[in-house]
């Protein structure tokens, strides 16, 4: 019922009078009108509202946004997932291609074949580091 009232009441514009001095009152004044005084009177709760209602909408459109950025992180990281397990899969089939082909040829001398993959992953592990300590200086 007051949302009625206050719509009515704020489709009109309030009056005032200036009463000179030695008017109804011994000083100068200004009269309001009922509505004028309301409009007065409910200024700061219709600014309250006004605020509530605006922090209500930038809180949304925060949730909204960050939801959306929760959204796209998740795709990202949906797409890493798939690529490493992608990897994966082909790194494990090389290690199994690869030891068919040690099973295969027995002519292989396998100390000698995995003290030459030891060095051969250590030579790359150590010139990786120097590659990435240059980058770096």
């Amino acid at each position: 019922m007051s949302l009625l009232i206050s719509g009515v009441a704020s489709a009109q514009e309030g009056r005032f009078t200036l009463v000179p001095e030695g008017g109804v009152v011994p000083f100068q004044s200004t009269c309001f009108d009922d509505l004028a005084t309301a409009k007065l009177l409910t200024w700061k709760e219709f600014q309250e509202r006004e605020f509530k209602i605006k922090m209500q909408y930038e809180l949304e459109l925060l949730s909204e946004q960050n939801d959306f950025k929760l959204k796209e992180l998740q795709i990202e990281f949906e797409e890493a997932q798939f690529r490493f397990d992608e990897t994966l899969k082909i790194k494990d089939r090389e290690i199994l291609e690869l030891k068919n082909i040690i099973k295969k040829d027995k002519n292989i001398n396998l100390p000698l074949a995995i003290a030459a993959s030891v060095l051969g992953g250590v030579a790359v592990g150590i010139g990786a580091a120097y590659a990435i300590n240059q980058v770096a200086n």
